[in-house]
């Protein structure tokens, strides 16, 4: 069974649509609408260190967009969009896989997610029970990296 405790991360999403953090997130919208791959930045020191895990986009205050890392790549796959977020330059490029669920904010702050998120970061206090959340709302129970796949079990409690 996958486990998912160690590896979510969270970035949030500035309400500004001017904010640079806003128009990036617009873009990979864009994106996924034009069924391009859907990417991010690591976190600071690049925690991540292999598909499988969770990404959420927190949306602070509403609700937290859930996506699967697929793939993990080098600085050099940045967008050149993404030229001018100092001080990132350094992360890996988290490559997601299309929404997987979206978590209302009641919802994660009972999780134990943070009531505030600023900056990408690891989900510390939440791990197990956002992984049985999304084992029983979804149903993920592995992601094959040799193909990409995320296998769900069609009889989870929803």
């Amino acid at each position: 069974m996958l486990n998912l405790t160690n590896k979510a991360l969270v970035s949030p999403i500035n309400k500004n649509s001017r904010s640079k953090g806003n128009r990036d997130y617009q873009e990979q919208c864009v994106r996924g609408r034009d069924g391009n791959q859907l990417m991010w930045d690591d976190a600071k020191g690049n925690p991540t260190n292999e598909p499988g895990g969770v990404f959420g986009f927190i949306h602070n205050f509403d609700r937290v967009e859930i996506h699967m890392i697929t793939k993990i790549c080098t600085t050099d796959d940045r967008l050149p969009s993404w030229s001018d977020n100092v001080g990132q330059t350094d992360r890996k490029v988290l490559m997601l896989s299309p929404l997987v669920c979206v978590i209302n904010w009641v919802d994660w702050i009972e999780l134990g997610g943070a009531k505030k998120v600023q900056g990408t970061t690891r989900v510390v206090g939440a791990h197990d029970r956002l992984s049985q959340l999304l084992r029983e709302r979804v149903g993920i129970i592995e992601y094959v990296g040799e193909t990409g796949e995320i296998i769900f079990n069609n009889n989870s409690t929803k």
